[in-house]
């Protein structure tokens, strides 16, 4: 085979190859950064594999390119100087066809099995944090019956009357609020929503960051006032806890109070028989919420953040 076909049959077959790639990374385009979602998941890991090794396969080909020109031009500079030629047999020829035949499989079959590997790894580390999730939410409902137990006569009083800083109740309660993260597994973050007592507000949401020092060292209290909740659902819910009733959540609800896509449980606090306040305990533990804000973390990596569940399975109460 001389270096003038070969270099005409690699030109050829690295025109073809870029032409197949551009077709498949207008698929990949399409399916990933559009979100048209036109291929299935194992059609989307193959094709992925194949530009890869395209690439990989193109980049080889130019080089080869590179490579067969100069050859060529020293061929006809060494043809010039009337050198002698020598020749190769073609068993050795076959022999570096199939060695570059064989590391092109190589490649392609190494770039696969990666990212098959990969895949793999992701599910793996899914199903333990499914498994890290479960565990977190047996560990809050265990501890919520304690947990409600502990909020004294004096600030069950102030929750009703909304009278917790007339009281003199602001630091039991934030007291409360940091043993509670201290003393339980997965370092509880507690949330309290109690009824608003003025108009035109509903619902008023008390945390530890409701109750701060301010600069002249007194104790201000700031709760969050909330005329309703975006979500339907999270309002029905609330509702239902206000009359002493136990809602089921069957699907993800990322509420205001209410939120059961990370591990979190809740119940009512009673005074008199009275429903007087709701309490909401999620998981402080790392990767589900963050300590200073109260917020919801991701959970790592995005898909996991599909997790839920329906809530405890009976109501809570002190």
């Amino acid at each position: 085979m001389s270096h003038r076909f070969l270099l005409r049959l690699l030109t050829n077959l690295a025109i073809f190859i870029l032409a197949l790639s551009c077709f498949g990374i207008v698929l990949w385009v399409v399916d990933e950064f559009l979100q048209w979602d036109i291929l299935p998941d194992a059609l989307s890991l193959i094709l992925r594999s194949l530009l890869v090794a395209g690439g990989i396969i193109a980049f080889v080909i130019v080089v080869m390119n590179v490579l067969l020109s100069l050859a060529l031009i020293a061929e006809s500079s060494a043809s010039r100087a009337q050198l002698p030629d020598y020749a190769i047999s073609r068993q050795i020829k076959r022999r570096i066809s199939r060695s570059i035949l064989a590391v092109i499989v190589a490649i392609a079959l190494i770039i696969g099995g990666l990212q098959i590997t990969n895949q793999v790894r992701a599910r793996v580390a899914k199903q333990e944090s499914r498994e890290n999730f479960n565990q977190a939410q047996i560990e809050l409902n265990q501890a919520a019956p304690e947990i409600l137990s502990l909020f004294t006569p004096p600030i069950l009083e102030g929750l009703e009357n909304n009278t917790l800083a007339e009281q003199g109740q602001l630091g039991n309660t934030s007291k409360l609020f940091q043993a509670i993260r201290t003393s339980f597994p997965d370092s509880p973050y507690t949330t309290i929503l109690v009824r608003a007592d003025q108009a035109p507000y509903k619902y008023e949401l008390i945390g530890p960051s409701s109750i701060r020092a301010n600069g002249s060292g007194k104790t201000a209290f700031s709760p969050e006032l909330y005329t309703a909740f975006p979500e339907t659902e999270e309002v029905d819910a609330v509702e239902q806890l206000f009359a002493g009733k136990l809602p089921k959540l069957s699907a993800p609800l990322k509420g205001k109070f209410l939120d059961n896509t990370i591990p979190s449980t809740w119940g009512v606090l009673k005074r008199n028989g009275k429903t007087i306040a709701i309490v909401s305990l999620k998981s402080g533990g790392d990767g589900y919420v963050d300590v200073y804000s109260g917020q919801a973390a991701p959970f790592s990596p995005d898909d996991y953040q599909s997790f839920h569940h329906d809530g405890p399975d009976q109501l809570f109460s002190n």
